[in-house]
């Protein structure tokens, strides 16, 4: 059961200020609020989307001339519960809003933070590590993992959660010694009202955990701002308590991926012994019917337009290209397309089963460029009326088996 907040916003008097209530001003209104708390927010299909800690967002949507919304935060943690509230009483109050909230904890009527989050966030974290911990080890491995992202790939004997795996004998110890209250803070990214030290540590683990590329920052854009923000919401918790459980080799890592001085870790506490970053292995997209796998220190080129989705690590971090599309035969059985096969010289070609679904992979001849060979591979991935098209191309030799077992990685997801 999740625990969500639910709440609609409109102008208390038909006269409005002198500004027409409208979805542009609507929007305008709470975009100024965000900016001023230093929050962020982003457009998503229709939603304007505020995030106001990593896994906590605020929905918003227009709707028969009310600004709509809720807000999902047994995740982030009841600290985050307490923030969504606050930041629509501030948007209320200083745009002359009427605000109706819908919140089943009792706390925007009650506003008792203790009884509330030993109520329903302890309770519902309890109930969670409960159930998780009886899992079978060889089916379900996530919990509480966004459902729009990426697949990270199975960790032996762990669960992998939004902020770090978990082993399974570490989530039986929490239930067997009657304390799982007591890894909340471990779990909740926003535990308490304010922004404690945990919550810093915390918003960084999800960073690490999920988003981080494990590159050095001179790669990209994406490498430099993460890289950055990690290391600055480590070194915010620590500056607040230096005895706080610490990902000490992540962050010496990620220090010397951005070329920065890292600060004396001597009183720390090791938080993991357990490497923390799903990106540091494969990773799982899914297209249709199927998923595919891909190294998770690879980026999505945003700037190719192309109809094929592209990855890669950069020229000078591997020099690896990943194109990929699918095309769906409704009422047809899909088949292999020859034409696919002859983008170069021939090598080799090759068919072979994947689970369920049929590939065939063309190995073709080095090719010469300006400074650069290029080793390429395309394949064909067949089930039912889907086909996958791939093209990996290689800036080095000897990767052949590199490539096929990246199409060998994909799965049937339906």
């Amino acid at each position: 059961m999740s625990i969500r907040i639910r709440f609609s916003l409109e102008p208390k008097k038909k006269i409005f200020s002198g500004v027409v209530w409208n979805l542009q001003n609507a929007e305008r209104m709470t975009k100024s609020l965000v900016k001023e708390m230093g929050y962020h927010c982003y457009r998503i299909e229709g939603f304007l989307l505020v995030q106001l800690c990593p896994e906590g967002y605020i929905w918003f949507q227009w709707n028969k001339n009310k600004l709509q919304g809720e807000s999902q935060t047994n995740i982030a943690g009841p600290g985050f519960h307490v923030a969504v509230i606050e930041f629509l009483e501030r948007l209320a109050e200083i745009e002359k809003l009427k605000l109706k909230v819908e919140d089943r904890t009792g706390f925007y009527v009650k506003r008792d933070f203790l009884a509330m989050r030993q109520k329903y966030f302890y309770q519902w974290f309890s109930d969670l590590v409960d159930l998780v911990s009886k899992w079978n080890q060889s089916e379900e491995y996530m919990f509480c993992w966004p459902a729009i992202y990426y697949i990270p790939m199975r960790q032996e004997e762990k669960l992998i959660t939004h902020i770090r795996a978990f082993s399974f004998k570490e989530l039986k110890g929490m239930t067997n010694s009657g304390m799982s209250v007591a890894f909340a803070r471990d779990f909740f990214v926003w535990n308490e009202v304010e922004k404690d030290a945990w919550f810093y540590r915390n918003s960084a683990l999800v960073l690490l955990n999920q988003f981080c590329y494990f590159m050095p920052s001179e790669r990209s854009r994406q490498d430099k701002n993460i890289n950055k923000e990690i290391i600055d919401l480590l070194e915010t918790a620590i500056s607040m308590d230096d005895k706080i459980p610490f990902p000490r080799k992540e962050y010496l890592e990620v220090c010397n991926l951005h070329n920065h001085k890292p600060v004396d870790l001597l009183a720390t506490v090791l938080l993991s012994e357990d490497c923390i970053g799903c990106r540091k292995h494969l990773v799982y997209r899914k297209i249709g019917s199927m998923s595919f796998g891909i190294p998770g220190n690879f980026l999505y080129d945003e700037a190719d337009y192309g109809i094929m989705d592209h990855y890669y690590d950069g020229d000078l971090y591997g020099g690896h290209d990943y194109y990929i599309y699918a095309a769906l035969f409704k009422g047809r059985e899909a088949e292999f397309k020859k034409q696919w096969f002859e983008q170069g010289i021939v090598e080799e070609i090759m068919e072979f089963p994947v689970g369920d679904a049929k590939a065939r992979v063309a190995f073709y001849e080095p090719e010469s460029k300006i400074n650069e060979v290029l080793y390429g591979v395309s394949a064909q991935v067949i089930y039912k009326e889907q086909r996958m098209n791939i093209n990996i191309i290689s800036r080095g030799p000897g990767e052949k088996d590199w490539a096929l077992d990246l199409i060998k990685s994909i799965r049937i997801t339906e």
